[in-house]
């Protein structure tokens, strides 16, 4: 426990971006007939659309940024253009737009529909996407290979939509994980299954184990704290290892993940893996008083010991620039590192 009474950096996070809803029913789900399904960049909407015009609800993107079930999608087409008709001799299944940008963001936005692929044999089944990257470029990012071929699935089940195509029957699954919103239960069932079938020895318990995950090596991204170096070799010299896991392979983050650590980390979707396994250790550190709830809705699906902390002194907001929509810098980082320190091995 932090120490009471005494003027110390390290509090508890205070607000919430986006709400917290753990929701124990199975997404929904239905079989359209005659669906029309437009990718991105190939007309004014996109989406997959019934023979109204309307957008299949089960196949919409929503975030909770600004105000709750915020699409990402028209909800209608102005009009459904004349298009060609997919084969009826398969299953097909939706998946909708197929990101590759990291493991973490594929989780929520792809991953999350795959709970409702069938058991059945998988020559038959066809899964539907778009993307601007062919599945051989998706097949060759470790972690998507990893994980579809966990679920049985190769490079043949795929059918990537290029233009508009009619679908005489599709199957379409909702989300299990609305960002910034909600997660449904299923969705560690199905991430548990996955690191079952990738690591069925499980791993070696370190429970005693302190680690940082570090960003201060990538190049670009969303946020970084540029001073985080300074932080990180003062964590080292007391005893906390330092781990950058996007130079880690898949297995490498899941063999770690699976040991079950105590992990540090500023706000980030590379925690996200550790619903991989169930009850992880995690410490969220947010950038400010109120932090995004994205990991706090993985910590709430996998019962995991998490805790979101924040430096009361206040991070420095430097702009954007070097890469990063926005930079921070951490005012005393030799404060921090003992506050850090007292809490995870004290």
């Amino acid at each position: 426990m932090l120490r009471k009474g005494q003027d110390m950096p390290l509090k508890d996070c205070t607000g919430f971006v986006g709400r917290k809803l753990l929701i124990q029913d199975l997404p929904n789900q239905r079989e359209v007939r005659n669906a029309v399904f437009i990718p991105p960049g190939s007309g004014p909407e996109w989406g997959l659309f019934d023979p109204s015009g309307r957008t299949v609800p089960e196949a919409m993107i929503y975030t909770g940024a600004g105000a709750l079930h915020t699409p990402l999608c028209v909800r209608a087409a102005q009009s459904i253009p004349e298009c060609p008709v997919v084969s009826e001799a398969f299953d097909y299944v939706f998946a909708g737009n197929l990101d590759k940008s990291s493991c973490g963001h594929f989780l929520i936005n792809s991953f999350s529909r795959f709970w409702s692929l069938p058991p059945y044999r998988r020559t038959g089944l066809r899964v539907a996407f778009s993307s601007p990257h062919s599945i051989t470029e998706l097949m060759q990012e470790d972690y998507f290979r990893s994980i579809v071929t966990a679920l049985g699935l190769t490079e043949q089940n795929f059918l990537r939509v290029l233009a508009p195509v009619r679908f005489p029957r599709i199957t379409v699954a909702s989300a299990a994980f609305e960002e910034l919103s909600l997660v449904h239960s299923v969705f560690a069932d199905l991430a548990h299954h996955v690191g079952r079938q990738l690591l069925p020895e499980g791993g070696q318990a370190q429970p005693g184990r302190v680690l940082f995950f570090s960003q201060e090596t990538l190049k670009t991204g969303n946020v970084r704290v540029e001073n985080e170096a300074a932080l990180t070799a003062l964590l080292r010299e007391r005893g906390i290892g330092i781990i950058h896991p996007h130079q880690m392979t898949f297995r490498e983050q899941l063999k770690l993940w699976a040991s079950n650590p105590l992990v540090i980390a500023y706000n980030d979707a590379c925690l996200h893996m550790s619903a991989f396994f169930p009850q992880r250790r995690v410490i969220t550190l947010a950038h400010g008083p109120d932090i995004w709830v994205n990991q706090c809705l993985i910590d709430m699906v996998n019962g995991n010991d998490a805790r979101y902390f924040y430096d009361s002194a206040g991070l420095e907001r430097m702009g954007a620039g070097h890469g990063f929509h926005m930079n921070y810098r951490i005012p005393d980082p030799e404060r921090l590192a003992a506050e850090l320190v007292e809490f995870a091995l004290g």
